[in-house]
């Protein structure tokens, strides 16, 4: 059976929530928004990772890899 997790996960207009690192979670900081480009670059050992940008709800936008965004639905 295949890993889901492998590969690109969202894709053009899809909503998704940015995951903080602060260590508690804050309902009233999380940032909601949807995806404009999806990247990929590849690292030195030769793996392709994916980034994103994304247009915030407040009109700011900004890149993020994959691993720290997460789906609305």
């Amino acid at each position: 059976m295949p890993n889901a997790l492998i590969g690109q996960r969202f894709k053009l207009d899809d909503r998704v929530i940015r995951k903080f690192t602060t260590g508690f979670s804050n309902k009233y900081k999380i940032k909601r928004g949807s995806i404009t480009e999806a990247l990929t670059r590849v690292n030195k050992v030769g793996v392709k990772k994916y980034y994103y940008k994304v247009l915030w709800d407040d009109k700011r936008s900004s890149e993020h890899a994959q691993h720290s965004l997460e789906s609305v639905n």
